[in-house]
């Protein structure tokens, strides 16, 4: 399974990206998944007053709930190794995570405006950088792409990720 994360501060234009992507490799025949840090505090939306949060709130280690096909999981404390291995277990090829800026799984770094390329010095395994604003290419070891240019990018990932 190939990782591929794609970070950038909020509303750089990540969920997007990471919804073209999804359609493009998965158009391809690739099965394509995704994990996306919920980084804005809180619980994720749709969870706290449901039947399986009451079992794992009275003690359930993992608490799981099915219907119409759509299966959720919900346990504290997961570590993203821990999720990593179930996307593993449902034969995935592609695995897009969107945020988890910290880990060093290979990056595409979205900039949305100049006070942005700070974060360009804060995480590693920048594999590209994909910007709003025009960018010079300087001397860094990794492609610039301005948003725009999405087949070029879209080709340079497929080539990349040799799938």
């Amino acid at each position: 399974m190939f990782i591929l994360q794609i970070v950038g501060y909020k509303n750089s234009g990540k969920t997007t990206l990471t919804s073209n992507l999804i359609e493009y490799f998965t158009s391809l025949g690739i099965r394509t998944a995704s994990l996306k840090h919920h980084g804005h505090g809180g619980v994720p939306e749709g969870l706290d007053s449901t039947d399986s949060e009451r079992h794992r709130n009275a003690g359930s280690i993992i608490a799981g709930v099915e219907g119409e096909g759509l299966f959720q999981l919900s346990k504290k404390n997961w570590k993203l190794s821990e999720m990593i291995e179930i996307y593993k277990m449902m034969q995935v090829d592609l695995l897009l995570i969107e945020g988890f800026k910290r880990v060093s799984y290979p990056k595409v770094v979205l900039i949305s405006k100049e006070e942005d390329l700070t974060l360009v010095e804060e995480v590693s395994n920048i594999k590209a950088i994909i910007s709003r604003i025009p960018l010079a290419q300087n001397s860094r070891p990794f492609p610039l792409f301005h948003i725009t240019e999405m087949e070029h990018i879209l080709q340079w990932l497929r080539s990349e990720m040799k799938l």
